[in-house]
């Protein structure tokens, strides 16, 4: 039996050192004593055959060769995920497509993280929560959870953990309109110490601007009046790492405090909470490619064509009749005739975890040698570094995944143009919209490593070329083609 011997040898060493700054952060002219990032030279082996036969120490070939045995074929990890996902999103368009509202058998567990910021400011302006609006945002918790529950019939199991930040937090101004809000960048820093002990699928923040106490301490000050904190805003939702949502408390209105009934939607502040947490569920339409209700098309068909127009205070207390039918997959829609029932089917709630697109963080490594994929802030250049980068993978749709690096996580690894051409640079570019050229297949190279691979006809590979930086080329191209892909612990 004749074998092939593929023997590596070492031949060639390209030596250059560049310091460069961290992965993700910015390159400071003239700073001294800076922590950087240095580039690791390539050192590729080219590739040699030798004919066939054997070598002089190998057994000798048998006249009637033994029965093989061949293995099953392992699935990696990145098809493993790519078929999870894709089997959900299948069993979601099943239901969707026959009209099928058969409840899960277990309820999806979904975690809040909801932080209520007692002292807000922006310039002069100041404001603060009093003892009363700290209970009533209790109240507001745990109204938003358990007629959550009721709504969509116990597919979801709601937690919601509510924690009081008291330290003066600044406010951001929207661009080009007067509205205040909490950034989400703000925040983040009591988001990563909440989610170090608990897994969260979204974070919802209030502030409270309203009531006598904000409106005697802000009276008179530069701004009170004209910048108002927004009401309500959505920042991320599926298409991020995790969902957010920020909004104002206001009061409650007459005669619907103290509660009820927890498990009916009473609350003013419950009702503003569900409106921005459905925000965050909209990119379910372009998941599975169907019509998906706006949050707003309550507006009926002056603004969105096919919808009726639910008044508030008239259909439902704020609204909620058209944020049950959504939730419950019941809201019409007309479809030039066609009526069809919209919104959240069972089997689509699943979809909703952060864990199920979104697959954590890792660290890319250089297969053949020392050093992991890296990018740095003040250029788009992909290159080979000592220090680890953190990269945020995210699954997307045909087995296909986009790299962010976590200290840049408005940039993706990007094909220069869309461009499926040899050579073609490819580079850290902010999110375009083709997402062709922001996604890459993960090839499983059967020895531990992995290639990144274009989408493309061509099926070329992301590639390491000495310093130059990164470009798509064919597979066996000199280069770094092959990775570790290893999760951060």
């Amino acid at each position: 039996m004749k074998k092939r011997l593929i023997i590596r040898i070492l031949c060639l060493t390209l030596c250059m050192a560049l310091l460069v700054t961290g992965c993700g952060s910015k390159q400071e002219d003239n700073q001294k004593n800076e922590t950087t990032a240095t580039e690791v030279p390539i050192t590729k082996a080219p590739i040699t055959e030798e004919a066939g036969g054997r070598d002089e120490n190998s057994e000798p070939v048998k006249d009637t060769p033994e029965p093989s045995v061949t293995e099953p074929e392992k699935t990696s990890y990145f098809e493993s995920v790519a078929e999870n996902v894709e089997r959900m999103v299948k069993e979601a368009l099943e239901q969707y497509n026959s009209g099928d509202y058969t409840p899960l058998s277990e309820p999806v567990k979904y975690n809040v993280l909801w932080l209520g910021y007692t002292h807000v400011t922006y310039g002069e302006l100041d404001f603060q929560m009093t003892d009363f609006d700290r209970e009533y945002l209790q109240a507001v918790t745990i109204n938003y959870e358990k007629s959550l529950e009721i709504i969509t019939n116990h597919n979801l199991d709601i937690t919601v953990d509510l924690h009081f930040i008291d330290a003066a937090t600044p406010l951001t101004k929207s661009d080009n309109s007067d509205w205040l809000f909490l950034a989400q960048e703000t925040v983040q820093p009591a988001i990563d110490n909440f989610s170090a002990t608990g897994e969260y699928d979204t974070v919802l923040t209030t502030v409270q601007t309203a009531g006598e106490e904000n409106q005697a301490r802000n009276e008179g000050k530069e701004g009170y009046g004209i910048n108002y904190v927004i009401l309500g805003i959505m920042t991320a939702g599926m298409n991020s790492s995790m969902g957010y949502s920020t909004f104002d408390l206001q009061k409650p209105l007459e005669g619907t405090y103290p509660l009820a009934d927890p498990e009916v939607p009473s609350l003013y502040a419950t009702s503003v909470a569900v409106h921005e947490w459905m925000h965050q569920l909209e990119p379910m339409g372009n998941l599975l490619n169907i019509e998906y209700p706006d949050t707003h098309a309550y507006f009926g068909p002056e603004s969105f064509q096919g919808y009726q127009k639910y008044i508030n205070g008239e259909n439902d207390y704020d609204y909620f009749e058209f944020y049950k039918l959504v939730l419950q997959g019941k809201l019409p829609y007309n479809d030039g005739g066609t009526v069809k029932y919209v919104g959240m089917y069972p089997k689509m709630w699943p979809l909703i975890k952060r864990n199920v697109f979104q697959l954590g963080k890792f660290v890319i490594k250089n297969a053949e040698g020392n050093g992991y994929l890296s990018g740095r802030e003040d250029e788009p250049r992909l290159f080979i570094s000592e220090d680890k980068c953190i990269w945020n993978i995210k699954y997307l749709s045909d087995g296909r995944f986009m790299f962010s690096p976590e200290k840049m996580a408005d940039k993706l690894i990007d094909l220069g143009n869309a461009w499926d051409l040899e050579n073609n640079t490819i580079s850290l570019w902010i999110y375009t919209g083709y997402l062709d050229a922001q996604s890459w297949r993960v090839k499983d190279n059967g020895d531990g490593s992995y290639s990144l691979q274009t989408p493309y006809e061509s099926g070329r590979l992301l590639t390491i070329i000495d310093s130059q930086g990164a470009f798509l080329c064919s597979a066996g191209a000199s280069g770094v083609q092959n990775w570790n892909i290893e999760p951060v612990e």
